[in-house]
C-alpha cells in the first residue's frame, strides 16, 4: 500500500538580532529532489552554510532510487558540528511513494512548512546552490520593504540567466519577457513572474492562496503561482543575493522533449485562467500550434530531422486535442525520459 513516509528531526529554532530589536524572522526552505543525490548533497551543504540560518528545512524526495532516501534518513545526525553556522534547524523529510513531479513536490513541501510557525519559505530544486549570504541579503530587503515575494540572481556557468525572472509583456496573449540583464546592475528591481529557482514567499500568503497546482506535474506551476498572487504583490529581486543553478546553459536544451507536452498544456490552462481575453488567447494558441505542425510537416517532406519533427508534431497535436480539458497530472504518453532523444 502506497503511503507518504514522513520524518521530523526536531531541534530548536533560531531568532535574529534581538539586541537590535529587529523582528523575529523564521526562514524555512523546501527542496524537491529526484535521483540527483550528489547535487542534493551540495544543495543541502549550501542551505546549512547560510549566515542567517533556516529554522525549518523540508526535503521532498520524489521517489528516488539512487540512495537519496537512505541518505536523507541519516541527514540530521552530526549537522551542527559539520555546519556550525546552521543553528539547529528542524528537518522535515518527506519520502513520496511515487514521482509526482516538481509541481507535486513543491506543493507537498509548502503544505508541510505552512503548518509550522515560519514567516518565509524559500523554494528551490536540488540543483540550486544558494550563496552563503543568500538569505541574509533577502532579509535586509524584507526589513525595508513590504513585498510578499523576493528572489535573488540566478547564474548558470558564471553568467546571469535572465530566463528565471520575467515581465508580463502582453496580458491578453500571455507573453512574457525576461528581465533584461542591465536591470541586474541595480541593487534591486520589481518584476512579475519567477521560477521556483530561489523564490522566497511569505508564509502567510501561502496559507491564504493555497499550494501550487499538483495537476501540472512539471513546468509552469511556478508561473501560475506567481500570477495567483500578482494582484497582491509583485516580486522584488535582490541582485546581491546570488545562486548558482547547476543546469545546462540556456540554448543547450533539446529541441523537443516529453517535458514540452506539459509546458504547452499547462500554459494553455494559465491562458484560459488569467488572460485578459481568453477567447483571443485560445485562437492564438490554435493558430500557433497549427503553424508549427505545418512547418514541421513541410520539414519532413524535405527530409530534415525526421524523427524530431514527427515527435514534435505529435506533441502539438496532442496538446490541441486536449486543449479544452483541465490538466490532469502525468500523461502515460509523456512519461519522464520517454519520447525523442536528441
Amino acid at each position: 500500500m502506497n503511503c507518504l513516509c514522513y520524518t521530523v528531526v526536531s531541534v530548536q529554532t533560531h531568532t535574529l538580532n534581538t539586541a537590535r530589536k529587529e523582528p523575529i524572522v523564521k526562514f524555512a526552505v523546501t527542496i524537491v529532489t529526484y535521483n540527483r543525490l550528489e547535487l542534493l548533497k551540495e544543495c543541502i551543504q549550501q542551505v546549512l552554510s547560510q549566515t542567517v540560518p533556516f529554522s525549518y528545512i523540508c526535503i521532498v524526495d520524489n521517489h528516488s532510487t539512487d540512495g537519496t532516501s537512505e541518505y536523507l534518513d541519516q541527514l540530521a545526525a552530526g549537522t551542527e558540528t559539520v555546519f556550525p553556522n546552521a543553528g539547529k534547524p528542524e528537518f522535515h523529510i518527506l519520502h513520496l511513494p511515487e514521482n509526482i513531479g516538481g509541481a507535486g513536490g513543491f506543493a507537498k513541501g509548502l503544505e508541510d512548512l505552512g503548518k509550522t510557525d515560519c514567516d518565509w519559505i524559500l523554494i528551490i530544486d536540488d540543483d540550486a546552490m544558494i550563496a552563503a549570504d543568500y538569505i541574509e541579503q533577502l532579509q535586509k530587503a524584507i526589513l525595508k520593504t513590504n513585498y510578499l515575494a523576493y528572489s535573488g540572481t540566478v547564474t548558470t556557468a558564471g553568467a546571469i540567466d535572465t530566463t528565471h525572472r520575467r515581465f508580463i509583456q502582453c496580458p491578453r496573449l500571455m507573453f512574457y519577457k525576461p528581465v533584461p540583464e542591465e536591470e541586474y546592475a541595480k541593487a534591486s528591481f520589481e518584476y512579475d513572474i519567477s521560477t521556483f529557482c530561489g523564490l522566497l514567499v511569505n508564509a502567510d500568503m501561502v496559507r491564504k492562496i493555497g499550494l501550487p497546482k499538483t495537476e501540472y506535474f512539471i513546468w509552469f506551476d511556478d508561473t501560475e503561482y506567481c500570477l495567483r498572487f500578482h494582484d497582491q504583490s509583485r516580486i522584488l529581486n535582490v541582485t546581491t543575493a546570488v545562486l548558482n543553478h547547476k543546469t545546462a546553459p540556456v540554448g543547450s536544451a533539446p529541441v523537443i522533449s516529453w517535458k514540452n507536452y506539459y509546458g504547452f498544456r499547462n500554459a494553455i490552462d494559465i491562458g484560459k485562467t488569467y488572460s485578459k481575453n481568453p477567447h483571443l488567447y485560445m485562437a492564438y494558441i490554435w493558430l500557433n500550434h497549427k503553424a508549427h505542425i505545418f512547418l514541421d510537416t513541410f520539414g519532413l517532406l524535405l527530409g530534415n530531422q525526421k524523427e524530431m519533427r514527427r515527435y514534435r508534431i505529435k506533441v502539438y497535436k496532442d496538446v490541441l486535442k486536449n486543449r479544452h480539458k483541465k490538466p490532469d497530472g502525468i500523461s502515460p504518453d509523456y512519461l519522464p525520459g520517454s519520447g525523442y532523444k536528441s
